[in-house]
Order: C-alpha cells, then structure tokens, then sequence
C-alpha cells in the first residue's frame, strides 16, 4: 500500500563509511527534494510496518547514525545490535533504549529474528495456528523459544527441533524475572525443626511412662537402675531441643538473606538474555560486559561495583575458580593487556555475560577452550 505525503521522512538521514562519518545529506535524496519543488509533486512513501521478535545488526565496515526527528541519536558501528520496532520501505525504525527510538537505511543492517519468552505458565504450544489445533505440549513461563514467523495472533516457533504455534499474547521480546518465595522455605524448615522438637518430647514422655511403670513392679535395686536410667534418657533429649532450635533457625535466616540476594542477581541476569552487546551502554536493553554487571549488581541487589571489568576486579573476596559459586564475577583476559571481560557464575561451570559486538547476552561455558585459557580470577561481592 503507498501513502502521498509531501516532504520525505529520511532525507536528512545517511549511512557512512566505519573509517569516515561525513554529513547525513544525500545528494540523490536531496534532488529528489528538488524535483518535487520544481514539479510539485508527491513521493511516494511505503506504510510503515509495526515489527516484533526481530533484531537488526550493523553490517560489516560500516558506521551509520541513527537519527530520530532529524537529531542524530546515536552513532553505531559494524557489529551493534538492537532490537527493530518497525519498517517502512527502506527503512527500518529501531529501539536505542525504553525511552529513545531511531531510524536506519536497511541496506546497512542485517535483520534476524530474535528469540521470544513464554509470559506466562502453562501456555499451549499447537501444532496450527488455531485454539483447535492438537496441543503438543504445555510450555512454562520463561521459556526461550526460536521464533520462525509471526502472524497475526500467532506466532510460528521451535521448540526442541519441533515447530509449532503459541499465541502472540503470551509471548514476549524479554524474559520475564521470575520470583521465588524463599521465605516460604524457611518457614518450612523451622516447622521441620519444631516438629523435630515435638517428636523428642513425645519420645521423652513415653519413656517416662515405662520406667514409671517398670518401678512400681521391679525390686528396690532395680528401681534404683531405672532411675539412673530415666536422667540420662530424659535429660539429654532435653539438651538437644535447645541446642537444635534457636541456632538452627538462625543460620536458616542467614542463608535465606544471602540466597535472596544472589536469586535476585540471577533472576535480573536471566531476564536480560538476547539483549544485545554495545560498548560503553549499561542497560536496560544493551550492555558492555562490564556495563551488564554493573546493571545487574546495583539493580538486583543494591551494589555499585566500578564501572570497569579491570576495576571490579578489585572488588570484593578473592576465590579460587574450584570454589566459585552461583553470584560470583568471574574475569578473563581477552585481549593480552591483563583484565578485559566479566561474566557472572551461575553454576555447572557456566556464566551469563555480554559477550561482545554482534552478540548479546547469554549463558557460557567457563571451561570452554577460549575461557578456560583467560581466566584471570574471580570475586564474591554477595
């Protein structure tokens, strides 16, 4: 469908070179403009295309701006990632941030479908795209799915080298934070630890009844054993209740508090997968490696940690990579000058980061080939 307007959208906008970025007017663009005064007639713009589940690249040996409303917004370069919102013709409108958009000619990015999250638990994944369709399998919240095609309200995806269909609507572009209720646990095991304690005094009890009763039927000499008997059986569970309940329960509450921290630090971590790499960002939408441990850090569990991988490693408890646990920074050599990338430990000798240009954030093996020959050390700040 073609829609007249009078002046052109994008005529201020341009794609450059990586080694040069000279001013956006195009001459082509700019006798077009030209014409139409002289003729006085209309261009004809493509409709602008709403766009989910996609990602656009830039491409190799390329630097563009990113314009918006005629103000350059940001300078990207060859490997930047960001998610699309819309196209119209050559054009292609993306996100720099929750708050700013941008437009770029489409000839210089790469645009991919990106990966789609279940929202919610127990969403049917079908074989068509129809509620009457057979249903494969029920799929939870948080799921990461590989969208194929959107359509409408469907969206075609693979699961586990299956396709099928879910509804749009409970699919998102980002992973849902999902919360546990640790104190839910902690009650559970003090009322383990009461019941414990109950069960002690019952067995208390029954055994005061029996030598209660083995006394009025033994002779003297054998009351006077059972008796003895009675204060070391009786008196001992006795002292274990109070040893077993207040510090079991305490050292409960200290877990539960360092637990809580470090579940908040994964679940932020998680819900920013497929975000993508760009130097110097630190969130919400893209990271640096250090900026994505910054983010992570300070918004999941109030710590500022220096904005720089070589700087944070500096920071916190020195431990040794065979005692790393879930929440730690892990830091790397990646370019011969010592310190130079940071990843979160998130266990099974994997870490969430954000790589670098041209990828985004996701969950690697620390033990692989190319880590494992760079690691540098690893901190515990929680």
């Amino acid at each position: 469908m073609k829609k007249k307007i009078l002046t052109p959208m994008f005529a201020s906008a341009m794609a450059l070179s990586m080694s040069t970025i000279a001013n956006a007017d195009n001459t082509e663009v700019a006798n077009k403009v030209e014409n139409t005064k002289e003729d006085n007639k209309a261009i004809q713009i493509d409709e602008y295309k709403e766009e989910k589940f996609k990602t656009a690249s830039i491409k190799d040996g390329v630097a563009v701006k990113i314009r918006q409303d005629g103000d350059v917004k940001k300078v990207a370069y060859t490997g930047d990632s960001f998610k699309v919102v819309g196209v119209q013709g050559e054009w292609v409108k993306v996100a720099l941030d929750e708050e700013n958009e941008g437009w770029v000619p489409t000839r210089y990015v790469d645009i991919t479908n990106s990966k789609g999250y279940v929202s919610a638990d127990k969403v049917n994944f079908r074989k068509e795209s129809n509620k009457d369709s057979e249903i494969i399998k029920e799929l939870e919240i948080g799921k990461d799915l590989e969208v194929l095609e959107v359509s409408g309200e469907w969206v075609k995806v693979k699961h586990e080298e299956q396709e099928g269909y879910v509804s749009a609507a409970y699919l998102s572009e980002e992973a849902p934070v999902i919360e546990e209720e640790v104190v839910e646990e902690v009650v559970e095991q003090e009322t383990e630890v009461l019941s414990s304690v109950d069960n002690s005094q019952e067995e208390v009890s029954s055994q005061e009844n029996t030598q209660t009763r083995t006394e009025n039927t033994s002779k003297t000499t054998q009351n006077n054993r059972v008796q003895n008997t009675q204060t070391s059986n009786v008196e001992k569970p006795k002292q274990e209740q109070s040893n077993v309940s207040t510090p079991v329960v305490e050292e409960t509450q200290v877990q539960e508090s360092d637990s809580t921290k470090v579940q908040a630090v994964l679940n932020l971590a998680y819900s920013k997968q497929g975000c993508p790499y760009a130097w110097g960002s630190e969130g919400p939408n893209s990271f640096d490696c250090s900026g994505f441990t910054y983010y992570v850090f300070k918004n999941a569990a109030g710590i500022s940690l220096p904005r720089t991988s070589s700087a944070q490693s500096g920071y916190g408890e020195t431990v040794s990579k065979s005692n790393l646990k879930p929440g730690d920074l892990v830091f790397f050599n990646t370019s011969g000058k010592g310190v130079s990338h940071v990843g979160i430990y998130v266990g099974g000798g994997n870490m969430i980061h954000s790589p670098s240009s041209g990828k985004t954030v996701s969950i690697t093996s620390i033990n692989s080939s190319y880590y494992s020959a760079r690691f540098v050390t690893a901190k515990r700040v929680l």
